[in-house]
């Protein structure tokens, strides 16, 4: 089976990298299509954009092809949060416009290059870090690779969501991370509304989006709570 990956990002150059031997650079000439586009921030292009437009311009080229396309755990539509709405319009449009298809809706992943590692370097140094209140449900990259191999083997179609084993907080996640620091700084669980009411100043240092307040919430499987 030849491999074509969307994009160039954190997951998509792990998956590169396993499945290596059999990646093409043209769409042409692959048997199977791994869709990685996406953004957790409006920076250089919208949530639409990344997460709608993009998968309507790959459709027509992928019509006899096998789609494995990587969502988000608990994306709905109306989310009041935009990241995890247009990540629902992107699955319906897959599910409307494709028959052989695997849409993945994967927890917190967690793995080299990981943003969420470079985002709180910056902060390594400080006495006190706040954590959203929160369960989260991290997988490892390598986990996911191994499932989509598994899916390209099997020739699996339909829906999956994808955790790790156990169920944290995000205080937990983020005393891992600075564990790797070196840095052990106190790290105080907070609820949402802390960081509605501190949002305005966490957004003017370009520390949490207005979005990224409205994903604070648990962030795990089905039947694990």
């Amino acid at each position: 089976m030849k491999v074509f990956v969307t994009s160039d990002g954190f997951v998509a150059s792990h998956i590169k990298k396993y499945f290596k031997s059999n990646l093409v650079e043209n769409i042409e000439n692959a048997d199977v299509i791994i869709n990685t586009i996406g953004i957790l921030k409006e920076e250089k292009y919208t949530y639409e954009d990344s997460h709608i437009m993009s998968i309507k311009k790959l459709i027509p080229n992928i019509k006899n092809k096998k789609l494995i396309h990587i969502s988000a755990l608990g994306s709905t539509k109306n989310h009041p949060s935009k990241y995890k709405h247009t990540k629902a319009m992107a699955e319906e449009i897959i599910k409307k416009e494709l028959v052989n298809y695997v849409i993945l809706k994967p927890s917190i992943i967690l793995g080299d290059g990981q943003k969420l590692y470079d985002d709180l370097k910056y902060f390594k140094n400080f006495p006190i870090i706040f954590a959203p209140k929160m369960k989260i449900q991290p997988l490892n990259i390598q986990k996911l690779i191994v499932f989509i191999d598994e899916i390209i083997k099997k020739d699996m179609t339909g829906e999956f969501e994808l955790c790790g084993e156990k169920v944290i907080t995000m205080k937990e996640l983020f005393i891992k991370v600075f564990d790797k620091y070196n840095k052990n700084p106190l790290i105080l669980e907070m609820p949402k509304v802390f960081f509605r009411v501190m949002l305005p100043l966490l957004s003017l240092l370009k520390i949490m989006s207005k979005d990224e307040y409205l994903m604070i919430e648990d962030n795990i499987c089905k039947g694990d709570k």
